[in-house]
């Protein structure tokens, strides 16, 4: 029996729902709420795509579509948001024996493509996937390049006590957090507010390095406000009553992730550090077994995350474009790569 893919509408938000909680690849950005965050801040069209088999729902693949003068985009997520991961997200596969649920896979795959390309038609494809998802193969044999990025994740699912979890980090942060036990600072779950000051010290932080933000303080209060109490969630570091750092978490209930935050502070105290460790302690004591640092990609980062010693995932990036968009996005980069590299030899104004 063939799959058949049908495209969620709001009336099915719960349901849509029910199936991001099934799967293993299920994430905070998958949930229906988030879904139509990302859309009215990406400008795009949302298609949450539910395939089933018969009248039993095998996977969810939501697609946005962005239109750019002559082209047809499709991304999951779109582009520039911030979002780490989207991509297909199964259901009930695991049950299966390997031969069965790598069939199954395949044609619930197939069935949402033929589908983008019968109702879409894009001339360029872009999908990041959760870590959880390991078969990239069904991509590689419809003609999409695929590519590993890494994040990091502490596993906390033998509930390590204070001391164990410090003593697992390299030197330097077990002593900076251990030195540090008796300061006056506090970390805090904050609320909307804090929320805002976090994204915008990372807004700031961006344009301080004459970096283009990926992300509006608008857009991130909307998930706050629209996503279930808690999934979204702001870790603040004060000292004196003073907001000084932070980190925006979210929570699927599996998993914490450090989405974003830690904005580079200039003082004594290892604020970020603090929170990071505080971020840990959350997720011990909500039961949560995995905490993600979200993020290995870039060198001069890795350098500072690897002080906790955590353990490397792997995702994919998967591209599919026509001839003509492969040389239109060549042109945008080396333009855009020109124009950031203008920005940062032109001398400041006042």
């Amino acid at each position: 029996m063939s799959i058949r893919v049908s495209v969620a509408d709001p009336s099915e938000q719960e349901t849509w729902n029910r199936y991001v909680d099934r799967s293993p690849q299920g994430t905070v950005f998958h949930r229906y709420e988030a879904l139509e965050c990302l859309r009215d801040h990406s400008g795009a069209t949302l298609y949450p795509l539910v395939g089933y088999k018969g009248n039993h729902p095998v996977g969810i693949f939501p697609v946005f579509e962005l239109n750019s003068g002559p082209f047809s985009l499709v991304f999951s997520p779109p582009y520039e948001l911030g979002i780490p991961n989207l991509g297909p997200a199964l259901l009930d596969m695991d049950q299966m024996k390997q031969r069965k649920q790598e069939k199954r896979h395949l044609r619930f795959f197939e069935s949402c493509l033929e589908w983008i390309d019968d109702e879409i038609d894009p001339q360029y494809t872009y999908v990041e996937t959760d870590w959880h998802y390991e078969d990239t193969r069904p991509f590689a044999w419809n003609d999409f390049d695929v590519s590993p990025s890494y994040t990091y994740v502490v596993p906390l699912d033998d509930s390590p006590s204070e001391e164990e979890l410090i003593g697992r980090f390299s030197q330097n942060p077990r002593r900076l957090i251990r030195d540090a036990q008796d300061g006056d600072y506090s970390v805090d779950v904050g609320d909307r507010d804090d929320v805002a000051w976090i994204t915008q010290s990372v807004i700031d932080r961006y344009e301080e390095q004459g970096r283009t933000p990926h992300l509006s303080v608008d857009f991130v209060t909307e998930l706050y406000d629209r996503l279930p109490e808690g999934t979204v969630r702001p870790l603040i570091l004060s000292l004196d009553g003073e907001r000084v750092t932070g980190n925006i978490l979210t929570d699927t209930g599996d998993r914490i992730r450090h989405w974003q935050g830690g904005a580079r502070v200039d003082m004594d105290l290892p604020a970020n550090e603090l929170v990071e460790w505080h971020g840990m302690l959350n997720a011990i004591e909500r039961d949560v077994p995995i905490y993600e640092l979200v993020g290995a990609n870039t060198r001069r980062i890795t350098t500072w995350k690897a002080k906790f010693s955590p353990e490397t995932r792997t995702y994919y990036s998967a591209k599919r474009s026509t001839m003509s968009m492969e040389l239109a996005e060549s042109l945008y980069v080396n333009l855009r790569d020109s124009s950031e590299l203008l920005s940062r030899l032109s001398p400041a104004t006042n």
